[in-house]
């Protein structure tokens, strides 16, 4: 009974193995143009719908600063497409043409949204929090974009820059400006990102006011 059981606890370990997921680190900072930061911010992970997004998990912000995990964070099925062979949103400055290596893997991208959590709750909260505009978070060292892309098997993609090779689970697309051309990559982490925002809404609608002449 001894080295059945072993064997059972091998295959389970095995099995626990093979259905892990792979998981990814976004350190940096923001900078914002217009205004001082509020004490708390937080930083969320945006599922992209098409027609919309959902909050995935959050950190809060430190003076600027931020180190946000995927890990536990993991899309619904109803949120997750097929993956084929044409346009696909990669990362900037790659293009969108692309040839699936496997049929039958699905995907999903996600964004980073800084936010000012007002209501407290620890999660966006669209009636309360205010949404900071910000421009698509930059790599510094040497200079690039990366997206962030969740794929439900390993597949790899085939284009003419670059060949990307995804793990299971989350997978950071980079593509980082060396030597007078792009360098594309799939990492698990990246710590030299700078985010520039430009205030809220609110912000926008008062120096709005403020170029046509209105009161305060």
């Amino acid at each position: 009974m001894r080295p059945l059981f072993l064997m059972a606890l091998a295959i389970a370990a095995l099995g626990g193995f093979a259905l892990a997921q792979q998981h990814v680190r976004v350190s940096g900072t923001q900078i914002d143009e217009l205004v001082d930061l509020p004490t708390e911010m937080r930083l969320g992970l945006f599922l992209d719908l098409g027609d919309g997004a959902r909050e995935l998990g959050s950190v809060r912000m430190v003076g600027g600063t931020f180190s946000i995990t995927t890990e536990g964070m993991v899309p619904d099925e109803r949120d997750l497409r097929a993956l084929h062979s044409g346009a696909f949103p990669l990362a900037f400055m790659i293009g969108n043409e692309f040839v699936v290596a496997s049929e039958g893997v699905r995907y999903a991208t996600a964004w980073l949204q800084p936010y000012h959590d007002v209501s407290g709750s620890g999660s966006y909260d669209n009636l309360f929090d205010e949404w900071f505009f910000r421009a698509p978070p930059e790599l510094t060292e040497p200079f690039g974009y990366f997206n962030l892309v969740y794929v439900t098997d390993d597949v790899e993609l085939r284009s003419t820059p670059a060949d990307f090779d995804l793990r299971r689970g989350w997978n950071l697309v980079v593509a980082r400006l060396q030597d007078g051309g792009l360098v594309y990559s799939v990492q698990t982490s990246v710590e030299d990102v700078v985010m520039y925002s430009y205030g809220t809404n609110l912000t926008f609608e008062e120096l709005d006011r403020r170029n046509q002449g209105e009161d305060d």
